[in-house]
């Protein structure tokens, strides 16, 4: 290594992973209700505000959870921790990722807290369909950086923003590349059965049915499965060009570790699930190679240098980049939304701090974010949405051209 930044870059690539999400609308029936709603946050003179942040802090996931909390905070910082002279503090819950009762409990507790003036999360999209209820009940706003399931969007919500892209756009990226790059005419398309992957793979089918590709056949795999010699037998007994899973690590790096050990040749096709160097590099090790995956950027020397000096290690996580940009994004709509009252105090309208993520433009690490009425971001190209396509080439993502 030629430079301690040299190294830290080296030190993250080694321990890069993306978010695991689960998806599908998940009846919470015991945990739908939220306290009665205020018009105004109302933060007492000499007071802190709070910034919320739902992630995963225990189980599988907490790497992940951590690393967004993470780099919450330090977007946090770097944007001097105050609005209009209080001091901004961040509270972290654990909500589960996929735990969609976690993810209720997580986001009663901020929600009770009345310095909480906005979260960033939660973390996933089973959680995210839970907890997102109780926040729009309560008119607080909310970013998530990691659920990228398209629905979460698509329920009429006014207090629901996102800095990740939808599925629908990463599936049509991956059916895109496949056919005009790759030039592949036939796919096996495999999901996982959770709804993350299902919802992937059942929008990715008829995008590349479109652009006149032909999908042989539609599998499924369960999770926890670690044999896949007789499932891979009967995949390859197609003959498909291309073998696209839609689901996430391990079964990925089995899946194709077995695919190559088959003599497969064709092209593996996976989603920011998978994006991970060690949970998906590492396992999988030379047969992981010309593997396609979709993710998104990743962080700069700088970035890499700053959290490292903050948290003494580098991110491990894909989306760090879009939780710095979303709790930018929240930031920068209280500065606009919040008022200093004569007696010290600060007042802040929920709607207009809604109004106000939906006005700003910012110029993010993950690219330009602005916010349409649902709460995606504007635009539906990859760079727009901050979505970048990788083959491993000797051994590491790189990016394609």
């Amino acid at each position: 290594m030629r430079s301690r930044l040299a190294a830290l870059s080296l030190c993250l690539m080694l321990m890069l992973t993306a978010c695991g999400k689960a998806a599908g609308r998940t009846a919470v029936p015991a945990l739908t209700s939220a306290p009665t709603p205020t018009a105004e946050i109302v933060i007492p003179p000499n007071a802190p505000l709070t910034v919320g942040v739902s992630v995963a802090l225990s189980g599988d996931q907490q790497g992940i959870g951590r690393d967004i909390a993470d780099a919450a905070e330090l977007a946090v910082n770097d944007r001097g921790a105050t609005v209009k002279g209080h001091k901004i503090v961040v509270s972290r819950k654990d909500d589960g990722c996929t735990e969609a009762q976690k993810a209720a409990s997580a986001a009663r507790a901020l929600i009770a807290d009345a310095s909480v003036a906005g979260v960033i999360g939660p973390m996933c999209t089973t959680g995210a369909q839970a907890a997102d209820p109780l926040y729009e009940a309560a008119r607080v706003v909310h970013v998530s950086a990691s659920a990228t399931r398209v629905e979460l969007s698509q329920q009429g919500e006014r207090y629901f923003f996102r800095t990740a892209w939808r599925d629908d756009l990463q599936a049509a990226v991956q059916a895109s590349y496949l056919r005009k790059t790759a030039n592949a005419a036939t796919a096996i398309v495999i999901d996982d059965g959770e709804p993350y992957g299902k919802g992937l793979a059942d929008a990715f089918a008829p995008r590349f049915a479109a652009l006149g590709g032909s999908v042989v056949s539609r599998e499924r795999i369960e999770r926890g499965t670690t044999d896949f010699s007789a499932f891979v037998k009967g995949v390859l007994s197609a003959n498909p060009n291309a073998v696209v899973f839609e689901g996430l690590n391990p079964e990925a790096a089995l899946l194709v570790k077995e695919l190559r050990n088959q003599q497969y040749s064709g092209v593996f096709m996976a989603p920011d699930g998978v994006f991970s160097v060690r949970d998906y590099l590492q396992p999988a090790g030379p047969a992981a190679e010309g593997s396609i995956i979709s993710g998104g950027p990743q962080p700069s020397l700088a970035f890499v240098a700053r959290f490292q000096a903050a948290y003494q290690r580098p991110p491990d996580t894909a989306f760090v980049l879009q939780a710095y940009d979303a709790a930018s994004a929240l930031i920068g709509a209280l500065d606009a939304a919040a008022t200093a009252a004569p007696d010290g105090s600060l007042r802040i309208n929920r709607e207009r701090l809604a109004q106000a993520m939906r006005g700003q433009k910012l110029l993010g690490l993950t690219g330009a974010i602005s916010f349409d009425a649902q709460g995606d971001r504007v635009g539906e190209t990859p760079a727009q949405a901050g979505l970048v396509l990788y083959r491993v080439t000797d051994g590491r993502f790189a990016a394609v051209p």
